[in-house]
């Protein structure tokens, strides 16, 4: 469901509610065969409140397509465009979590393994 004024449309992805803001493209940009009329934004708050993404949508010169900047294609409605970019780039901040939670466990766990392992040598000597 998009809600449209003159330069921000409002959409709900998630039980979430996003605001797109228009901008101007640059006016030699093109996408494929397509050129941009208006670049839709929105940012991706995280959960302490700053900007961690930011979602874009392409709005076409012919009035009709839309296209998310995170896939390639198009769509006839704004809301499915916006609603597609939202879940792909709340997708990439999941992953980019995920991938820094797992590095910092493996950090932890490969420091414990180190000491453990400087701790046994230690002991070791200390016996002989």
């Amino acid at each position: 469901m998009a809600k449209d004024t003159t330069d921000t449309r409002t959409v709900g992805v998630g039980g979430n509610a996003y605001i797109f803001q228009r901008g101007v493209p640059d006016k030699t940009r093109r996408i494929g065969d397509r050129s941009l009329a208006w670049v839709w934004v929105a940012p991706l708050p995280a959960k302490d409140g700053t900007v961690a993404a930011t979602a874009t949508v392409n709005e076409f010169d012919d009035g009709v397509l839309y296209g998310p900047s995170s896939i390639p294609g198009v769509f006839s409605d704004f809301a499915g465009a916006a609603a597609a970019e939202v879940t792909v780039r709340w997708l990439e901040m999941a992953t980019t979590a995920m991938a820094a939670k797992l590095r910092r466990q493996r950090d932890l766990a490969l420091g414990a393994a180190g000491a453990v392992a400087a701790l046994a040598v230690a002991v070791i000597s200390f016996l002989k």
